[in-house]
């Protein structure tokens, strides 16, 4: 039976509204097909913005971000609130608590509140912050072999123009050897996949029970199992024969990466998305980006990411109790 829980609207203390759960990472470990997959049980309210990065304000300076993910987080949320929230937002930056307690307004009495997003992993406050705000928070983490985490990043910034490098292992190189580090100052491709930390700071926290890590693989493999897991866990009824299909951040290049890059970092292509309706951008993507000759990650350079991984791995494995190694290693895979 679903919970009966406190609606935003309905609180009177002075604490900072939390939902009762979070997806707190990770980055290109499936939090996009997770936060639809949530979506679609009636027993659920997510906010429209599927990153608000509300709790990891602490550590996020959009003035410091580089441009294309100062892009990234431009919008009002005040004003989106104001316009209704009549469309889904991929991500902001909500740093006003009654801006996102407003993002659940919409819920109906009894549903269970989420929130899905993965800076919260990466992001050293945020643990601490839901923490103080909820501390009977069920915490849930999406983990992916973290060689392929890196690797579908990299295609994703080259999707999004973030990167022109064509050699995988030179970008995280570079990367990794920037001055300046944090969410929206660099790519953080190496720091994103080091997990041991990431989840111990919620076991520091939180107890054990409260937090769940799930494997990208396994959800990939079976989704159907990965959300009965979680509907248990937050105490929602499971959806018998719930429709688990759907592709969602589908991998691409750009056709031009060059005129790629100019676009993003122009602003036009926010601007596009802004004017097109959702159900037409289709053929503007298809305009840009190509799903054909993707690259493949090189063995070589996947053999070399893993040993700096695996010592986390080892120690991750150890924390959690289960031996990642049976899911994770080198192999040769597409984003």
């Amino acid at each position: 039976m679903t919970n009966a829980r406190h609606m935003p609207h309905n609180r009177t203390d002075k604490a900072e509204f939390c939902p009762d759960f979070l997806v707190v990472g990770v980055v290109k470990g499936g939090t996009t097909a997770l936060y639809n997959l949530l979506d679609r049980h009636p027993g659920i309210h997510l906010p429209p913005i599927k990153e608000t990065n509300h709790f990891s304000r602490g550590d996020m300076r959009p003035a410091d971000f580089a441009r294309e993910y100062a892009l990234d987080v431009r919008m009002d949320p005040a004003k989106y609130i104001r316009d209704g929230m009549n469309e889904v937002v991929h991500i902001a930056h909500v740093d006003d608590s009654s801006d996102y307690a407003a993002l659940f307004s919409k819920a109906t009495p009894g549903q269970v509140l989420g929130e899905v997003c993965p800076s919260y992993a990466i992001c050293p406050s945020a643990a601490a912050a839901i923490h103080t705000a909820r501390p009977s928070a069920q915490i849930f983490f999406m983990l992916r072999d973290p060689v392929q985490r890196a690797w579908s990043q990299y295609i994703m910034n080259l999707r999004e123009g973030k990167t022109l490098e064509k050699d995988f292992l030179k970008e995280v190189e570079r990367d990794a050897k920037q001055a300046k580090t944090g969410w929206g100052v660099n790519h953080q491709y190496l720091a994103l996949g080091m997990y041991a930390e990431q989840v111990e700071r919620y076991l520091q926290l939180f107890p054990k029970e409260q937090v769940h890590v799930l494997l990208h693989e396994r959800f990939k493999k079976d989704p159907a199992a990965t959300m009965a897991q979680v509907f248990a866990a937050i105490g929602v009824e499971p959806l018998v024969d719930m429709d688990t299909s759907g592709k969602f951040n589908e991998a691409a290049v750009p056709r031009n990466a060059v005129l790629n890059r100019l676009l993003v970092r122009s602003g036009a292509i926010s601007a596009i998305k802004a004017l097109v309706p959702r159900d037409l951008r289709g053929g503007f993507k298809e305009m840009l980006y190509s799903k054909k000759d993707m690259p493949t990650l090189p063995k070589d350079q996947a053999s070399a990411l893993w040993e700096t991984y695996a010592p986390d791995v080892d120690r991750l494995s150890q924390l959690i109790g289960m031996d990642l190694r049976q899911w994770w290693g080198v192999k040769k895979a597409k984003a």
